[in-house]
Parts: C-alpha cells; structure tokens; sequence
C-alpha cells in the first residue's frame, strides 16, 4: 500500500486554523480527507465548525493536547486508522492533523519517525503553522510554544496581514530569521493555492541541489528561536564529521529544533542527505555529484538560541 500523506496544521490560538482546514475540505477535489483533531475540554468544540457534510473521517480526541499529554493517545489512533485501512474498514487518501493552539509539534513529529506501524501506512509530508500577524509580537513574548511552532514549519502561513499598522515585510522578516527554510505565505479567511501542499515535502530526504534558504542578516524583533545556514565548498571527512554531530546532539539536544542538510563527502561519488527533529535523525547516500554540478554541503539548523557562530567555527575547523 502507497503510504498515505500527512500534514500537521499548528498554530496558536485564533490564528485561523480551523478556517484554514475548512477551506481544504471544500475545495479539495483530488483527496478524500481524514482528519484528527482536538481541543482543550470535554466538548470538541471545532466538530460543530466543520462541515457535517463533506465526506471525511474525524476522529476526536478528548482531554489534551495531541502533542503532549495525550501523546499515547496519538498512536493508538493513528495505529487504529493504520488497522482500518489494512482491512478495508475505511478509505482515505490523506490525513490533516490539527494541533490545538497551545501545543508544540514535535512529539507528533517524532510519532511518525520512530514507530513502525505508523511509518508502514503513513508519511509526513510537513508541518503547516498559521501565525497571526497582528498578535504575533505579544505571543512570541509571553507564550514560547509559538516561537517553536514556527521553528518546527515547513510551511508558514499569515493570517491578519491586512490588519497591521506598518508594512508586513519586517514582520515576514523576523519569521524567515526563525525559520530560514520554511516558504512563508500570507492566507486570508483560510483561502491558499492547495498546490503548495501538493508540493510539500518537508521531510523527504531530497537531493535537489540546494535548500533555496532564505538567508537574512538579522532578526528585528527579540525572539528565543533562530536559523542559520552553513555552506561549504570543502568535501567533509565522514568520521569528523559524525564526531561533530554525536558532539551537537549532545550539547544542544534541548535547543536543536530541526535541522537538515545536503553534504559532500570526501572520496565519495555521492551526496549525503541528512534531517533531524531535536535528537532523532536519519541519513543515506543519495545521487551522484553530476559532471555539471560543483560538489558542495549545506546545512540549515533551528532551534532555541543556537549559537551561530559557535556552530560555524566548530564546522569550519573540520
């Protein structure tokens, strides 16, 4: 069976997540949609948003938050839906994750990295974060699961850009000094291009030539989580190279946020393709340099005040 695509929408409250996902379940033509969400309390309160009519599969999770507490819970149900499929119970072709506001995604990251069953029948193919323009600045100060909501996107969408004073370019600045490899859109009453979700792929170990990261010099605004990107024409010695990132994993194993990388190894034909979500990892030997191509590695890591400079020394004494 072809794995099935999952997304996970994430968000802080009122950030339009919920208008977001209704909009996919209205115009989404080419997927039959299965959808798992949940909120605070007993009562699910977005089940009576959501359109009753629109041919998906809801399963509700009560008391928690998906990425955290109820973390367990997760898996039985996505262990549940892997079963169903198998069987025949039920069809559908994609699953949308929705996040409640408060949660941070990446233990529900890490359920599709580590367990078989889920790997088996599921693959993620990114995080989608809705951010709200107008109270971002407050948020970012005083809640901080939402700086990590935007660190862990491969996608990010801004919602209430109509609605600021001043010009939305230095706040899209900020979000691309904390996420330098995410594409960043603005949505407005949850209305995007579907195409870009066709398109992602965040956690595909590609080879494409480069990251196409969007580097910035600083960050306007005061905020915990930051990216950078490292490049180099040098081949790495592997074995340095792997004693670098046991040394990474250990010493910033409560900052690294996600981090991924294209990589040139010294006398060897292939590139190495590297990703990881705070300590987990996985990496392969993907194509081979082409005679057209100069060789070169490139890093891009996020996290929770990572020092920049302290990484790029590290890097550069190899």
């Amino acid at each position: 069976m072809t794995p099935i695509p999952v997304f996970i929408i994430s968000g802080f409250l009122g950030a339009g997540k919920t208008t977001f996902l209704n909009y996919i379940l209205h115009h989404q033509t080419t997927h039959k949609i299965a959808v798992i969400e949940n909120e605070f309390g007993n009562t699910a309160l977005d089940t009576t948003i959501l359109s009753q009519d629109t041919p998906l599969h809801i399963t509700t999770l009560q008391n928690g938050c998906i990425c955290c507490s109820s973390h367990g819970e997760l898996e039985a149900t996505l262990s549940e839906l892997s079963r169903q499929l198998t069987h025949q119970e039920i069809e559908f072709t994609q699953l949308i994750i929705e996040c409640t506001g408060m949660a941070d995604p990446g233990p529900i990251i890490k359920s599709f990295l580590i367990n078989d069953i889920i790997t088996e029948t599921f693959q993620l193919r990114g995080v989608i974060t809705l951010v709200d323009a107008l109270n971002a600045p407050y948020q970012f100060k005083h809640f901080h699961v939402t700086q990590a909501q935007i660190g862990f996107a491969d996608l990010i969408l801004v919602s209430k850009t109509d609605l600021l004073e001043n010009d939305a370019q230095e706040f899209t600045q900020q979000l691309t000094c904390m996420n330098q490899r995410a594409e960043i859109h603005p949505i407005i009453n949850g209305k995007i291009d579907l195409k870009l979700l066709d398109q992602l792929d965040g956690f595909a170990l590609s080879a494409k030539s480069s990251f196409l990261c969007q580097e910035v010099s600083s960050n306007p605004l005061d905020t915990q989580v930051n990216s950078f990107v490292i490049k180099r024409s040098e081949p790495f010695d592997i074995n340095a190279l792997s004693l670098l990132f046991e040394k990474i994993l250990h010493n910033f194993k409560k900052q690294l946020l996600r981090y991924k990388a294209i990589i040139y190894i010294k006398d060897n034909p292939e590139r190495l393709l590297l990703q990881g979500v705070n300590q987990l990892y996985n990496s392969e030997f993907g194509q081979v340099w082409s005679k057209d191509e100069t060789p070169f590695s490139e890093f891009v890591f996020i996290g929770i005040d990572l020092p920049e400079e302290e990484f790029r020394k590290a890097f550069n004494q190899l």
